[in-house]
């Protein structure tokens, strides 16, 4: 099958953009073509198509401006781009694909490549990494305020407008709203022939909002097998890694480190300067700042943790930091919003912790310290409960008490049994198996008739 996966990041740095490039691996090896299609950027990493990416844009360095001009070249390019949308019907003529993927592709390239796909009949695919479609500031949260907000569900975006939700400007904010009124207008939702959601709780939040439910699928993240190891310790530190944010709770963690001084704590990331830059300046001595690291330098930093630290104040929906902790045995220690609960299970694999709480956060540091055998699924059978859902392969060994068959995935069953197993729509046992990162494609025609 020939799939073109959209994002703007082909480059390793954040979860979507890590994801998107493993799951394009992924594909590789299991026998699929797959193209890429993005913005052009010196950090990505080199693919045969890159002549028709968009042209980059900074978005954020236009905000500042704050002018006519720069609101027009926003405008202009973040609602419905032209230029992605040219660039986009020459890669399908080009390539000729079975399925589009879409992953992250507002602002930079936005829902333009939706239409030009369905004009020529190619069914659409879009994997949800955030809460966009139901919030025109991506993460359900006013960042003026920074407070949790959901006034614009149910259609009413102009509330972003009025409370200045992006970034504390009318400007951002406005932009937000009218993207969000126009992508409504112009049915990007009723175009897409099926949505993937990482967790149970967006899942839930978009068939809320009036998400035809037989189009809203969950189909949770995946960790590449060299992440997961049957090693454990104890661990020297708690970590926490990826875009050091406001919105992430870096200065929540910050907080509770100074409540917590016999705590060692190290941060991994990159931001974007202020206010981020004045905290971290700040830091107190028990808390490390390290340099985004990626690959083997970071797996061998999670391999001496002690936890994982995800104290998020907006809601998070699957983040691969927390999952890349568990597949080395790892806990997670994060905060009660969004899928977070949902995905620690409040007990079972980490702690969960009041939002913006620091005196709770420090304590639950302070309790894995002293006891880093208190949370019931510590230790080397992590790796293995885990694998069953968050691995791209199956070991096939006991789990649970129960044998996972490799002859009910379709990835590990040739011949004509493997394609009599999917026309009757059978699965492998686990219904989070993330064999079906692959088996989604196979299982596409049946699962749908187009909108």
């Amino acid at each position: 099958m020939k799939v073109i996966l959209v994002n703007t990041g082909l480059f390793r740095g954040t979860g979507a953009n890590n994801h998107v490039l493993d799951l394009g691996d992924l594909l590789r090896q299991s026998g699929h073509e797959v193209a890429m299609f993005g913005m052009r950027d010196h950090r990505n990493e080199p693919f045969p198509d890159a002549d028709l990416f968009v042209s980059p844009i900074d978005f954020r360095q236009l905000n500042q401006r704050k002018s006519p001009r720069a609101a027009a070249r926003v405008l202009h390019r973040a609602i419905y781009s032209q230029e992605a949308r040219r660039g986009f019907e020459r890669l399908l003529d080009r390539i000729k694909p079975d399925i589009v993927h879409l992953h992250g592709i507002h602002a930079h390239i936005t829902p333009s490549v939706i239409l030009a796909a369905r004009q020529v009949g190619v069914p659409v695919v879009w994997t949800l990494h955030d809460f966009k479609m139901l919030c025109p500031n991506t993460h359900l949260l006013n960042d003026r305020t920074g407070a949790v907000c959901e006034e614009c569900r149910g259609g009413r975006y102009h509330r972003a407008l009025v409370n200045r939700c992006k970034k504390g400007s009318l400007l951002a904010s406005g932009l937000a709203a009218v993207e969000a009124v126009v992508h409504r207008i112009i049915g990007v939702r009723d175009r897409v022939n099926l949505f993937l959601c990482p967790s149970h709780y967006l899942h839930d939040q978009l068939v809320a909002e009036g998400f035809a439910a037989a189009r809203v699928r969950h189909l949770p993240n995946f960790i590449p097998d060299e992440w997961f190891t049957t090693e454990s310790n104890d661990g020297e530190f708690f970590i926490h890694s990826g875009r050091l944010e406001p919105h992430k709770g870096i200065g929540t963690l910050l907080a509770a480190a100074r409540l917590a001084p016999e705590v060692p704590i190290t941060v991994v990331g990159s931001h974007d300067g202020a206010p981020v830059s004045a905290w971290l300046e700040q830091a107190p001595s028990n808390v490390r700042v390290l340099a985004p690291r990626h690959g083997e330098a970071l797996r061998s930093l999670v391999a001496r943790c002690r936890a994982v630290v995800q104290p998020s104040l907006c809601h998070e929906n699957q983040p691969l930091s927390v999952l890349e902790g568990f597949a080395m045995g790892k806990p997670a220690v994060v905060s009660d919003l969004g899928a977070l609960p949902e995905i620690v299970n409040r007990g079972e694999r980490g702690l969960v912790v009041p939002r913006d709480d620091p005196a709770e956060l420090a304590a639950a540091l302070q309790r894995l310290t002293a006891n880093p055998d208190d949370i019931t699924l510590s230790g080397p059978i992590w790796p293995v409960k885990l694998n069953r859902c968050w691995s791209w392969r199956s070991p096939g060994i006991t789990l649970d008490g129960r044998q996972h068959r490799k002859a009910t995935c379709w990835l590990h069953h040739e011949g004509s049994q493997r394609r009599d197993r999917m026309r009757a729509g059978r699965r492998c046992q686990s219904s989070t198996c993330l064999l079906d990162q692959v088996a989604w494609l196979r299982d596409l025609p049946l699962m749908m008739k187009g909108p």
